[in-house]
């Protein structure tokens, strides 16, 4: 005889997440430990994702056996079209690209019943797990009373249902590698014992092959989360950024903040994911940095908006950020300076009962120092060097409350040091503490000679470039912005020197110049344009004066004028003054319309003519119908996937030499990667699309195989 306690109908995948959480919580309100909650929580999920992918009208029902002993059963049913191999699948036999058969057989593994009857129009799961030994038997009156109280609590949001995950990932992981120790130390154990015994050979054999699995289990798992997790959390950073750079209308106040505030808490759940993911490249130093320039002020502010939340239920401590408006701009990775700061603080406020938590940040010499100080429990000095270990906790009553993963601070002291910086605490015991990070004002690590002695930086070959030359730095910083996702690069000399040395070895589609009180600059420009036989260069002058310099400037040479002051209207003057040649058909083949979207929003410019495509059927019928000079191509497509493509592109005479850039998500092997090597195909990654948002990797790479900007096509 059983109790329903709750039902779930999985209508979307919203429901999915809910019977996740349903499942755990239950769990809970019965006794079972954290350990076990993850288990039935990771069991349900499986099985009612499984239902929902592959059937219809499915439900979950969480049921209290009152047998004896009495015990926690969950049943997903559905109306689908069964599953036809499901003996193969339970003997372990069945492979599957959805990985479908793995689930069953691992859920099953978690699980102390665990029964699935189908048929071709219905598939019923019922799994079930005692209850602990330590919980009193649950009467009917006490099941109901769990059911209403379960009926009433407000359901989880997705993201924090994520949160939640990488939380119980980063505990199972360091369980992992805890028993992985262990196994090691019994391992040499048995070695040095006596090897004639057979029972220790055995136990040996089966310690080898649980290590085996275990590390396939480990390595399956990273796949799959990168993909799993990564994929649609990239698509919502996407759309948020492309929404606050109102490719698609202006916001209101209101909605700018919100949109902030989706795009700063999806970036957080992704941090936390790369936590993991990421330690071990750290590490060996294979992380990129992408450095860029930001204010103090700006990163200040997005902090607070981030920390916020965890401040709404903790009126007794304050987060105070001091005023950082005549800090130098940075140039480096803000995500990493982001990350190292959020940890610093979200910690300080974990193990600050009451007081504040308060952010400076001080300039010393080439470097800043930023500083997080709070009024919380402190840190004996003795543990000073321990808490930048990995998997270290120290023993305090606060950490009940706010159990860690021993990941963050290591992380921190790794992220510091590839910035060049380092990271470091002042503490005493009950006094509070102040960590801080010392970090480069400017990254050096891919500053190039030219850029660190002051001359003007190197262009980029997929960018015609554009020459400002002005003594106000401040002319630039204004401009630099509409140009930087335009089909121009521009790049600045401060002083005519720096450009004629420049121009000696460069040409660009044109040079911008103030005239100034005597136009000895812009006098000097127009005469670098011919050489010794007073043949053009190819460029275009452009003077920047007032009204009366226009005259003036006429008969000098220059060939537009643009009256002061110089704006971002700029850009448009220069497209409308240069005549370009037709636009370069660029074809792009991708099943996902999120993806589709992003491509389209990034290469959204005058001498691009974009084609799409939406399998490899449709890109090869529009490739003998349109002939685009180019195409971007998705590997995971259904029905004939992009290698496939890729083959039969190479194969035709006409197809051979396509430029093709291959954008995916899927983890690429070696093998992978040679054959798309040998194809002569480039290859971007969609993830770092996502992460920067910028259209300059996918220009660069049609740069690197024969698709430049406009005046190149």
């Amino acid at each position: 005889m059983s109790t329903v306690l709750f039902s779930i109908p999985l209508r979307n995948e919203r429901d999915v997440v809910q019977a996740r959480q349903r499942a755990r919580e239950l769990a809970g309100m019965l006794g079972f430990d954290n350990q076990e909650q993850i288990r039935l929580a990771t069991a349900t999920s499986e099985m009612a994702r499984n239902a929902f992918r592959y059937a219809r009208q499915a439900k979950v029902d969480f049921e209290l056996s009152q047998e004896d002993p009495q015990k926690l059963e969950v049943v997903i049913s559905d109306h689908g079209p069964g599953i036809s191999n499901l003996e193969e699948i339970l003997e372990g036999r069945y492979r599957s690209r959805t990985g479908m058969g793995l689930g069953i057989v691992g859920t099953r593994r978690m699980m102390d019943s665990f029964d699935i009857s189908t048929r071709p129009s219905a598939t019923v799961v019922r799994m079930g797990k005692a209850l602990p030994a330590s919980t009193p038997p649950i009467t009917r009156f006490r099941a109901q009373k769990i059911a209403s109280d379960l009926d009433q609590k407000p359901a989880e949001t997705p993201y924090e249902e994520i949160e939640r995950q990488n939380r119980e990932l980063l505990k199972t992981f360091q369980e992992l590698r805890a028993r992985q120790e262990e196994l090691a130390v019994l391992n040499r154990e048995l070695e040095d014992t006596n090897r004639g015994v057979v029972a220790l050979y055995a136990e040996l054999d089966e310690r080898a092959d649980y290590l085996r699995r275990a590390s396939e289990l480990k390595t399956n798992f990273i796949s799959n989360i990168s993909h799993e997790f990564r994929t649609p959390l990239n698509s919502i950073i996407s759309l948020s950024r492309m929404l606050q750079d109102r490719l698609d209308g202006d916001l209101t106040p209101e909605q700018e903040k919100q949109v902030g505030f989706i795009a700063k808490s999806a970036q957080a759940v992704s941090d936390l994911v790369n936590d993991l993911l990421d330690l071990a490249k750290v590490e060996a130093g294979k992380v990129k940095i992408r450095a860029k320039t930001f204010s103090v002020a700006e990163l200040f502010s997005a902090l607070k908006g981030m920390l916020k939340p965890l401040l709404a239920g903790n009126t007794s401590v304050d987060l105070i950020f001091d005023n950082a408006d005549q800090l130098p701009t940075l140039h480096t990775d803000e995500g990493k300076v982001s990350q190292i700061l959020r940890n610093f603080i979200s910690n300080a406020i974990k193990y600050t009962p009451q007081g504040e938590v308060r952010v400076s940040v001080r300039q010393k010499g080439d470097k800043v120092v930023f500083q997080v100080q709070d009024t919380g429990i402190g840190i004996a000095p003795q543990h000073h060097d321990a808490i930048f270990e990995e998997f270290t906790q120290l023993e305090n009553p606060l950490q009940v409350r706010h159990k860690g993963t021993g990941l963050g601070l290591p992380l921190c002291r790794s992220l510091a040091q590839l910035l060049g910086g380092s990271v470091g605490v002042e503490s005493e015991l009950g006094r509070g503490s102040t960590f801080f990070a010392e970090i480069p004002v400017v990254y050096r690590g891919d500053m190039t000679e030219r850029q660190l002695t002051g001359e003007v930086s190197a262009a980029e070959f997929h960018r015609p470039v554009v020459l400002l030359v002005n003594h106000d730095p401040n002319i630039f910083a204004r401009i630099e912005p509409a140009f930087r996702t335009s089909e121009f690069q521009l790049l600045y000399a401060e002083d005519p020197q720096s450009a004629g040395r420049w121009l000696m070895g460069h040409t660009p589609v044109a040079v911008i110049s103030e005239f100034g009180p005597d136009a000895t600059v812009i006098k000097a420009l127009a005469g670098s344009r011919s050489s010794e036989d007073d043949a053009p260069r190819a460029y275009m002058l452009v003077g920047v004066g007032s009204k009366d310099d226009e005259g003036k400037g006429r008969t000098i040479g220059i060939d537009l004028f643009v009256p002061e002051p110089l704006d971002e209207n700029i850009l448009a003057e220069l497209r409308r003054a240069m005549h370009r040649q037709r636009p370069c058909k660029l074809l792009l083949v991708e099943d996902n319309d999120i993806s589709l979207y992003i491509l389209r929003e990034l290469l959204d410019r005058p001498w691009l003519s974009l084609l799409e495509a939406r399998s490899g059927e449709e890109a090869l019928d529009a490739v003998s119908r349109e002939h685009p000079d180019a195409m971007i191509l998705d590997l995971l497509m259904p029905g004939m996937d992009g290698f496939e493509v890729l083959e039969t592109l190479r194969s035709r005479e006409d197809t051979r030499k396509m430029p093709v850039i291959v954008c995916t998500s899927k983890v690429l092997t070696h093998q992978d990667k040679q054959l798309l090597e040998k194809m002569g195909a480039g290859l971007i990654s969609k993830a770092d699309i996502a992460s920067t948002l910028a259209p300059e990797l996918l220009l660069q790479s049609l740069a690197k195989l024969g698709i430049a900007g406009p005046g190149n096509i």
